[in-house]
């Protein structure tokens, strides 16, 4: 396992993290916990979950394995406050009143005295930043908190937070969780080198995007029915993600350099993520044993510089307006 600096902490994670959003979903305890132990067999040591995964039971089986490990500081701990835990007014968001009521429910699922990296889920329009990063100060300096992280904001708002907690000598974010993969490149525009630019740590997740990465979906065959997207499970699913033709244009490279390194497309999927520079880590999720032993083999092998201008060019999005003119007349 290769291990690399959250931003400018001192905390180092695995390349490879666990996403916890199976356990208890399509994966049950039994199996979670065998991946779980795989996994920090492997040297794996960041486990991400959040409290809204399938009622808080990712959070029970990961506190359970923890319990049964018996070496709960060899592991980092992160997990989420935002989304929908129960059904009452103040059971979601970004209010101090719910984040202080969920830390102590993770802590209590999680069965620890302290969370290594707690983020924020998803910005919160009805919550003003300064009540947010305030609450979340408070948790580091009770010692329930270590490190804070923010996730699915736009670059203003992170860029808000972290001058918030400059001007009132709080503590800031040191990490950013952020989908990209091939299909979703658009954290390129601003996000990753804003986090560059501010030492973030940043989380990569769905890097196979929900699947769609893994090889399983080809070109003209319908859609296995053992699939995410085959059940109906993709809730998320961009119109160009539900059989597009870009999409299928991704898969087609990743197949054909699979098949010339050997190697499945799942693994040169994350292989790109992995050699993307300032990235930290990228949150790998898996169903089953079998699929997290196929995911983990990524750390094996690199792709060529050839595989990675092939990936780039095939899964370019295009720039926006201002991004494609500031580059264009640039100094750089």
């Amino acid at each position: 396992m290769e291990y690399r600096y959250l931003g400018s902490t001192g905390l180092r994670l695995g390349a490879l993290a666990l996403g916890a959003q199976t356990f208890g979903w399509s994966t049950d305890e039994k199996e979670s916990k065998e991946i779980l132990t795989r996994f920090y067999e492997s040297g794996g040591n960041y486990l991400d979950a959040a409290d809204s995964y399938n009622y808080g039971e990712s959070e029970q089986i990961v506190g359970n394995w923890l319990k049964d490990m018996g070496n709960r500081d060899a592991m980092v701990i992160g997990t989420k406050v935002f989304f929908p835990t129960g059904t009452g007014p103040n059971d979601a968001g970004l209010s101090r009143k719910h984040i202080l009521h969920s830390v102590e429910e993770s802590l209590k699922r999680l069965g620890t005295d302290y969370i290594d990296l707690y983020h924020i889920h998803c910005f919160d329009r009805r919550t003003a930043l300064e009540e947010t990063v305030r609450a979340l100060d408070d948790l580091v300096h009770s010692g329930k908190v270590r490190y804070l992280g923010a996730s699915n904001v736009t670059p203003s708002k992170l860029q808000k937070s972290l001058m918030i907690s400059q001007a009132l000598r709080l503590n800031p974010f040191t990490a950013l969780q952020l989908e990209y993969n091939l299909l979703v490149r658009s954290p390129e525009w601003e996000l990753l080198p804003q986090c560059e630019e501010e030492n973030l740590g940043t989380l990569a997740w769905s890097p196979l995007a929900g699947g769609w990465l893994s090889g399983k979906y080809r070109r003209g065959k319908p859609l296995p029915a053992d699939s995410r997207a085959g059940r109906g499970e993709r809730w998320d699913d961009s119109e160009t993600q539900r059989g597009g033709k870009k999409t299928y244009d991704i898969i087609d490279v990743l197949a054909r350099i699979g098949e010339s390194a050997g190697r499945p497309p799942a693994q040169v999927a994350l292989n790109w993520i992995l050699q993307k520079k300032g990235l930290t880590c990228a949150l790998m999720g898996a169903r089953t044993l079998a699929q997290f032993d196929e995911n983990l083999g990524s750390l094996s092998w690199r792709l060529s510089e050839d595989h990675m201008r092939l990936l780039d060019a095939v899964s370019d999005p295009g720039t926006p307006y201002p991004y494609d003119y500031i580059a264009r007349y640039s100094r750089e």
